[in-house]
Order: C-alpha cells, then sequence, then structure tokens
C-alpha cells in the first residue's frame, strides 16, 4: 500500500474517531424549547429516540442525607417509573448499573447512588454493604414483569423478542423460555419477600398496575413519600408527557407463551406476594419510623 493511500486511510480513521466522541458528548435529552424537538437527528443520518422534558435535569445540590431505593424486579417498569419522577421534579434519578443507552436518551445519573440524585434504581436484595434509608418498591404482576424482560433481553429496552425465541431450545448461551419462567419465578418471589421481610427502613409499595391505571395520584402519592412538593403546572407536563420513550409497545395481540401450568406457577407466586404485601401493611400501621 502507497504512502498516500496509507496517509488518506489514516485521516479517515481519525475523523471518524473524532465523530464518534462527539456524537457521545451531544445531548440526546431537553427541554420543550430545544432545538431538537422530540428526534435528535446524529451525524450519521441515523435518528434516535430524545425526551422532551417539563424542566432542565438537575442534582440536588447540596445532596439529600436520606438516599432512596427505587427496587423493582427487572421488566417492572423502573425505568418508566424513573422518568415520571424526573419529569415531575427536574431531579435527576440515579443507578446501581451504568446503563449506556439510558444514559445517553434521558437518565444522564446512570451509576450515581448518592443523596444527590432523587431515588437509586436497583434490581438487588437489600444487602448490609448498601445503605438505603428508605426504598420504593415497585411490584408489577408477574406474567408481564417476566415478559417484559425477556423481550429486554433479546431486544432492548423498547423491542419486543422474535416468536422463535419462545420456542428455542436450551444453549450454553440462552435457557429455553420454559426454563427461563421456572428460574425467574423463584427469583421474582425471593426479591420481593426480602424487601417486604428484611428491609428496616420506610418502604413504599406501588404497584405498577395502579401507576398505569392511575398516573396522576400513584405519582402523587409517590411524591409525598419522598416528601417533594411540585405545583400542578409540573404535574400537569409530567402527565402530558408521561408516555416518554421507554415504555414497550405490544408487538404480538394474539400471542401467549405461556402454558397452563406455567399459569398455575405465576399465581401461587403471585398471591404469596400480596399476602405478605398486605402482612406488611398490617405490621406498618402501627410503626412509627
Amino acid at each position: 500500500m502507497s504512502r498516500r493511500l496509507l496517509l488518506i486511510l489514516a485521516a479517515c480513521i481519525a475523523v471518524l474517531h473524532f465523530s464518534i466522541i462527539i456524537f457521545m458528548l451531544s445531548p440526546l435529552y431537553s427541554t420543550r424549547s430545544s432545538l431538537y424537538g422530540t428526534r435528535y437527528v446524529s451525524r450519521f443520518g441515523y435518528k434516535h429516540p430524545s425526551v422532551d422534558w417539563c424542566k432542565e435535569l438537575k442534582l440536588r445540590i447540596p445532596p439529600s442525607q436520606n438516599v432512596v431505593a427505587l427496587v423493582s424486579y427487572p421488566g417492572s417498569g423502573n425505568t418508566w417509573l424513573r422518568y415520571l419522577l424526573q419529569q415531575a421534579t427536574g431531579i435527576m434519578t440515579g443507578s446501581v448499573y451504568m446503563d449506556y443507552g439510558l444514559k445517553l436518551h434521558g437518565f444522564p445519573a446512570e451509576n450515581v447512588t448518592d443523596g444527590s440524585v432523587l431515588v437509586v434504581k436497583t434490581h438487588e436484595t437489600p444487602t448490609t454493604n448498601r445503605k438505603y434509608d428508605s426504598a420504593i418498591l415497585l411490584i408489577r404482576n408477574p406474567r408481564d414483569a417476566l415478559l417484559a424482560d425477556f423481550n429486554r433481553l433479546h431486544k432492548g429496552h423498547i423491542g419486543t423478542a422474535p416468536k422463535s425465541a419462545f420456542k428455542r431450545k436450551s444453549n450454553e448461551h440462552r435457557s429455553s423460555w420454559s426454563k427461563y419462567v421456572s428460574v425467574e419465578l423463584t427469583g421474582w418471589e425471593s426479591m420481593h419477600r426480602m424487601w417486604l421481610t428484611t428491609f428496616k427502613g420506610p418502604l413504599h409499595i406501588v404497584f405498577y398496575e395502579t401507576l398505569v391505571r392511575d398516573t396522576r395520584m400513584t405519582l402523587q402519592r409517590t411524591l409525598d413519600f419522598l416528601n417533594h412538593t411540585v405545583d400542578e403546572e409540573d404535574m400537569s407536563c409530567a402527565l402530558a408527557y408521561k408516555e416518554g420513550i421507554y415504555r414497550r409497545k405490544k408487538k404480538y395481540k394474539d400471542f401467549d407463551p405461556y402454558t397452563p401450568n406455567m399459569y398455575v406457577a405465576i399465581q401461587t407466586v403471585w398471591h404469596n406476594v400480596l399476602n405478605m404485601v398486605i402482612d406488611y401493611q398490617r405490621t406498618v400501621q402501627n410503626v412509627t419510623y
């Protein structure tokens, strides 16, 4: 290869590298007055979803002394509730994880776990090595939570797994659908049991189905638990933009991957956890934190 071609190749690589850096640093979230609108077009011609924010997102300064966990099993709507909280308050929410897709598309405080964020996303059980002063437990019917997370594992936060994925047999990389359901149902019940029976701080319970059905009331009660007041303009804006970009649309209307035996198992663990919620609520009625 000639020296001229080598120089041209090196220049192209440098330009590409620089373009990627610029792209990664470009804001993909904006306020309603932003010139970006609801879509952001990258320098490579691809369209990436962005968010219309009611107000510019910021960290808490000074940080709160109260670190609040936003707990859920994967697939239960954690990202959507974070989005609603950010819309209503303008305060960033954090996470124990570093999801670069979320960081670039509306959640700039990924991997921030202190009081500078409103809540800290986690799917983990309560442990002694990570201190939360209080927690919000978001619970979704395991039938829908497991299916949503199975879709995420195959197609990301807003995609839907192909029907073939539900028929695939186990291999060294992925388990079959039936094995996945069996294992995850056990984990779903165990995670909720741990938070409902061992966490020592105040615990606010949110049902995903109630959040969908009555978003205003559920969001307001969550904000009350966080001791954060928003005015009617902020609440109305959050509700006007409540859909966001991270609520998966149903792709298959007449497709149910669950077998009758799976439904029996789902109903069993679902009722077990509902009974734990009832027991917890009875217990805290007589407890003052």
